[in-house]
């Protein structure tokens, strides 16, 4: 007990000092962008208005500054702010004519030239609106039939909503608004804030600890997924996870059967960004754990039982991820601990199901 009480320890204090050693690094642009970049893809435009900026008054490559402005302006646009949507996308016209060395594509310039239009027309009206005093200086009407409560029909406000096909600003097609010139990719043109979702799948071996008896080391896999919150370098993670292990072994007159050891947990990830593209990672997931296909088994004594038994389930992960692509990610998992105490029919020595797991596999981010 105190074995595992010490390893449980490891497990929670490494995760919780590294974060607070590399915070006291200050951040680079790459990493200001990358945290532009999440916030964004979570819809958080201001904050991520916030990173862009910063990421762009750190960067010394002068080649890359233009695409910051861009991300800076697509940002404001979706925020629904015109005036400074239109205002960076010139910013950015205009450092691009001065390199020289990238011409900007035609195509992509008539793009943008006809989107700082619509945005000029939207912060005229946004400003007019601003600037309108009220009609009058009482609250409106409820029985007022010809307004019906809502206030001055002719107003409408600004018409900052998508046109067209739904799939930008009425110019817009879907395709992807990367600009290949730069040296610095620049975000896609969101149809509307994405919802992110986070789903891994990996598989590896498994040491289970069963009482007496010596269960060889097994092949295990497990599916994690849920629903990230970014907050700075950190990302929560709050969904479920699903672990199946097999567990072969003989039965009466040597007959070699397998039973399963199924576990589904509510689980919460946190994962803190060490470097661009790597990440630290810590999983704590609770639930159920049902061992399956153990009647007459040397595991109840051989005597029989009445299907799946149900135990109480923890299982503690600590796992690296590294970003293949922004949406692709590649995880090591040198160590998962899981704990159940024992159910009711297994054999008297067994006081509890442990498993120590290592594993590897892929992460999908959408």
């Amino acid at each position: 007990m105190k074995r595992i009480t010490c390893l449980l320890f490891a497990l929670f204090l490494v995760p919780a000092l590294v974060p607070a050693l590399a915070s006291a690094q200050p951040k680079t642009a790459e990493e200001w962008y990358k945290e532009g970049e999440t916030q964004y893809n979570l819809g958080n435009f201001t904050d991520a208005i916030e990173a862009f900026k910063k990421a762009f008054s750190l960067e010394t490559v002068d080649s890359k500054k233009s695409a910051y402005l861009y991300n800076i302006a697509q940002s404001y646009r979706y925020a629904k702010d015109c005036s400074n949507a239109q205002f960076f996308y010139k910013r950015f016209l205009a450092l691009r004519d001065s390199d020289k060395s990238k011409p900007l594509d035609p195509k992509k310039r008539a793009e943008i030239e006809a989107r700082i239009k619509e945005l000029e027309d939207c912060a005229r009206q946004q400003e007019a609106i601003k600037n309108k005093p009220p009609d009058n200086l009482k609250p409106d009407d409820p029985s007022d039939t010809k307004n019906n409560g809502k206030g001055d029909p002719s107003n409408k406000g600004p018409d900052v909503s998508d046109k067209g096909n739904g799939k930008g600003d009425g110019k817009d097609d879907g395709t992807d608004d990367t600009d290949d010139t730069d040296d610095v990719k620049v975000t896609k043109t969101a149809e509307a804030p994405p919802r992110v979702v986070s789903v891994r799948l990996v598989g590896g071996g498994a040491k289970i600890s069963a009482g007496d008896l010596n269960v060889p080391l097994q092949a295990t896999g497990a599916l994690i997924g849920g629903y990230p919150i970014a907050l700075d370098k950190l990302v929560l993670e709050l969904g479920a996870g699903f672990t199946f292990t097999p567990v072969p072994y003989e039965g009466q007159m040597m007959a070699s059967k397998t039973a399963q050891l199924i576990g589904l947990v509510a689980n919460a990830g946190a994962t803190y960004t060490l470097i661009p593209k790597l990440g630290l990672r810590g999983d704590v997931g609770l639930g159920v754990q049902w061992f399956n296909g153990i009647g007459e088994s040397p595991f109840t004594s051989f005597q029989p039982t009445s299907g799946a038994l149900p135990m109480f389930h923890v299982r503690v992960a600590v796992s690296a991820d590294y970003a293949i692509t922004p949406n692709v990610v590649a995880t090591v998992v040198p160590i998962a601990f899981s704990y159940s105490p024992p159910a009711s029919g297994l054999r008297d020595d067994i006081k509890s199901i442990q498993a120590l797991d290592f594993m590897i596999g892929l992460g999908y981010r959408m």
